[in-house]
């Protein structure tokens, strides 16, 4: 499973139609969603920053499947007179570079032992 985190902005009068919109997400949106890899999705928002977080079977893969999904595409074209542009035309939100990553859940390894 691989972990991807995007950043994007809001428009300055796009707060309450994004949350709105994201409170009834649509049943085949998920469907496509889940059909695409993508097994969890978060955004936190702070302002009009978003950071999204998505856990996917291959993050690439997942984007490019549900690029060409008409219905991911519908969500896309509803969602966009939320979002600012980053860069190219189309583009609403910026993937993250990861700069630490540790599973605090295993166990430390002392000299090849586990601890």
């Amino acid at each position: 499973m691989e972990v991807a985190a995007l950043r994007g902005r809001l428009l300055p009068e796009a707060p309450d139609g994004y949350q709105r919109a994201h409170d009834q997400i649509p049943q085949d949106l998920l469907d496509a969603q889940r059909s695409a890899g993508v097994r969890r999705w978060l955004i936190f928002r702070d302002g009009l920053d978003l950071f999204h977080v998505a856990e996917c079977d291959d993050f690439d893969e997942s984007m490019r499947l549900l690029a060409g999904d008409p219905i991911n595409q519908a969500w896309q074209r509803q969602m966009a007179p939320y979002k600012q542009q980053l860069g190219d035309p189309g583009n609403t939100e910026r993937r993250l570079q990861l700069i630490y990553e540790r599973d605090l859940w295993l166990p430390e390894l002392n000299d090849g032992q586990l601890s």
